[in-house]
């Protein structure tokens, strides 16, 4: 049963209100009942009208993979991939928003001939049908290898949460100071050999663009371009988290484990002087006949060889020693990054101040040629304070 049908039969089977016209001096509850009537209407066509074309989605799909295709054909989309199928996907996903019977009757029509087409060339490969298939095919992927042909590369893969650097990037800081494996305090120096640009590169109007030097919490980092962009925000981020973290590793080794480790040597300490006494065994003393203190922060600190095996002792050492060691080298080189970002500062300011003034003086001469071509030899005597406008200017 083509829409049409469809449309008539279900418009006869509605209720009489469904069917009358409303007058236009009707009551307003006469005439909302009328629009809701409408409202289902519409929706329950749509509802008919959606069940033939999935029906038919279907059967066509199910006719793609019978149907004997060449190698280049049934690989020319992809390995495992039916280019008929794709089609018919391709098909519908295109037209799934027509729901007016006028454009949705006659694709139904065209995809109930394609079924008896594709039938065909599944069951007769030598048929006629068969042979526009494979026509049709070719000619789709002569289209798809031109296309690809003339599509750009892709850019190389890269993944922004890394922290190498992008390929083909230049670096702006360049760490210039030899590795010194003897002299771990060694202050790093960095350089910027890529800025200050010279003014042919600069590009657009030509004027130089100071950078400003900023800092996020202990980060320096340079300001060229308005808004702040998304990378740097992103480096911004993570080097931010990674030195809080490491700041919080640190206060969470003074105020829990290290309390921890010492309840840990004292219990310890305890069973070995326990079992001591039970061997008969005398417990060691200090200068006045005393046991030797043990307390944390005391004599324990002070004798590596007595307290290796201790737990306080391998924390301190390893745990809070070896990661302020981390944050005092990183503030080293934050610092060293600063100074080499001021630097480049002050020669992009003393660059801009000696362009502008180049500027000045072309301006300068491009106006004076100008007055010597309108005015000839004399036109200095149109401009009595000229010198005067000058000195000011100097």
């Amino acid at each position: 049963m083509t829409h049409v049908m469809v449309y008539a039969a279900y418009r006869l089977s509605l209720p009489n209100t469904a069917q009358v016209e409303i007058a236009p001096s009707a009551p307003d509850a006469t005439r909302k009942a009328a629009s809701t009537w409408e409202t289902r209407d519409q929706s329950r066509l749509i509802q008919c009208t959606s069940h033939p074309g999935l029906a038919l989605y279907r059967a066509l799909l199910r006719l793609a993979p019978p149907i004997p295709l060449p190698d280049n054909l049934a690989t020319g989309w992809g390995a495992g991939k039916n280019p008929i199928a794709i089609h018919v996907r391709q098909a519908f996903r295109r037209n799934v928003a027509d729901v007016s019977p006028r454009i949705v009757y006659p694709a139904l029509s065209a995809g109930y001939r394609m079924l008896s087409v594709l039938h065909d060339a599944a069951t007769s490969p030598d048929s006629e049908h068969h042979a526009s298939i494979i026509a049709f095919l070719e000619s789709r992927l002569a289209e798809r290898q031109r296309s690809l042909a003339n599509r750009p590369p892709p850019p190389p893969s890269y993944n922004p949460n890394s922290a190498t650097p992008r390929p083909g990037t230049i670096p702006l800081l360049v760490k210039v100071s030899p590795a010194n494996p003897h002299d771990p305090e060694s202050r790093p120096v960095y350089a910027i050999p890529h800025r200050p640009r010279p003014q042919s590169e600069l590009g657009g109007t030509g004027r130089r663009k100071i950078p400003r030097l900023d800092i996020a919490a202990d980060f320096p980092f340079l300001r060229f371009t308005k808004p702040q962009p998304a990378a740097l925000s992103r480096v911004l981020g993570h080097k931010l988290l990674r030195r809080g973290d490491r700041a919080t590793a640190v206060r969470d080794l003074w105020e829990e484990t290290i309390p921890d480790a010492e309840l840990e040597d004292d219990w310890e300490k305890a069973i070995a002087h326990l079992s001591k006494e039970e061997k008969g065994v005398p417990p060691k003393t200090g200068k006045q006949g005393r046991p030797s203190s043990t307390a944390p922060g005391q004599e324990w600190l002070d004798r590596p060889d007595a307290n290796e095996l201790s737990h306080a002792y391998t924390v301190q050492q390893y745990g809070i020693k070896e990661l302020s060691n981390i944050l005092t080298r990183e503030r080293v080189d934050l610092v060293a990054r600063a100074e080499a970002m001021r630097l480049l500062v002050i020669q992009e300011k003393a660059l801009a101040a000696q362009e502008k003034t180049q500027r000045a003086v072309e301006k300068r001469t491009r106006w004076e040629t100008r007055m010597l071509e309108l005015h000839g030899e004399g036109w200095r005597d149109l401009f009595p304070n000229l010198k005067e406008s000058e000195a000011v200017q100097r």
